[in-house]
């Protein structure tokens, strides 16, 4: 097998792509707005035309395959975007085929949680671990779940939807419809939701003056709570408290080595860290709870495309059949 890949990471925003080897060192990186208004195959054709700018620029088609990590929800194995929130349009898309017929080449398609935990456990901060949790902390709450060498992915490709675990039967509605997910306090557009709570209850002033004319944002509740706002400063310690709840099951199932804490919203620091870990000793098993370490994500904003390189690699596409 050729001992490189070539990784796409597809979001709403940007897709970014490069050649990723087997070290973990990645060149011929480049990036591009995803064309959002432009559907599925204007999407389509930016892929390609990247995939072929990069190639040409390396200077050869031989690689082990193509990795693409895509938002979801999604059936890897059936290589389907079922949904995409942030991607108009993007409903029940056979991307896999669609992109092996233009690329002539194997793909393999990921979620961005299980895809993360791959790339943490071959290159970033679970390097030789072969039990872990990855967490992405952001809009939603994303996961991949490493046991024994292994990623959970069901019989589908669906496994790993940690932020789907319900805490609590009367908790609040998530955004899928189940109640009392952990998505549903430890998300960004929960704790946004929690933020305009307080300020409707008249807890917290300072949310607003801070939003000003903007909408209210995780971001902006990060921010009055580092200033010391009462109110901002219980949201996320109930969100860290979710979390070690959800995560505490986990932990007792899998008895992992180690959780990596990755996406946007750890860089609201010690506001989440210091309740997940404290509670994190209340909702698991002492002698479970002394094995497992928490650390931070080594891969930062190259995730996306460290995580589809290392699916590639475990997927073992040297034994798929070229197009």
């Amino acid at each position: 097998m050729a001992d490189v890949a070539f990784a796409v990471d597809l979001g709403g925003t940007n897709i970014r792509g490069g050649i990723v080897d087997q070290t973990g060192e990645i060149s011929h990186h480049r990036s591009v707005r995803t064309a959002v208004r432009g559907g599925v195959y204007a999407i389509i054709d930016q892929i390609v035309t990247l995939a072929d700018e990069v190639f040409e620029e390396f200077g050869s088609r031989d690689i082990a395959g193509i990795g693409v990590v895509a938002p979801g929800p999604l059936e890897p194995k059936a290589g389907i975007v079922r949904f995409a929130p942030n991607l108009p349009g993007w409903e029940n898309v056979p991307l896999t085929r669609l992109l092996e017929e233009r690329l002539q080449m194997p793909v393999v398609l990921g979620n961005d949680g299980n895809c993360a935990a791959l790339g943490e456990s071959m290159f970033g901060a679970g390097k030789n671990v072969d039990n872990l949790i990855y967490l992405a902390l952001g809009t939603g709450l994303g996961a991949g779940i490493i046991h024994q060498g292994h990623l959970i992915e069901g019989i589908a490709g669906l496994g790993g939807e940690v932020g789907h675990i319900s805490i609590d039967s009367n908790g609040s509605r998530c955004t899928c419809g189940g109640i009392g997910c952990m998505e549903a306090y430890i998300g960004g557009w929960a704790i946004a939701r929690h933020g305009e709570m307080a300020v409707h209850s008249e807890r917290s002033t300072l949310i607003r003056e801070i939003a000003g004319e903007e909408r209210i944002s995780a971001e902006i509740v990060a921010k009055a709570a580092k200033q010391g706002d009462p109110a901002a400063i219980d949201i996320f310690a109930r969100a860290g408290r979710a979390l070690a709840v959800g995560i505490g099951g986990l932990v007792n199932v899998f008895n992992p080595e180690l959780i990596v804490v990755g996406g946007g919203l750890a860089r609201a620091g010690d506001l989440i860290m210091e309740p997940f870990r404290s509670g994190l000793a209340h909702y698991t098993m002492v002698p479970i709870h002394r094995h497992v370490a928490i650390v931070p994500s080594a891969l930062e904003t190259h995730t996306g495309v460290y995580g589809a390189a290392a699916n590639v690699f475990y997927q073992r596409p040297d034994q798929l059949t070229s197009i």
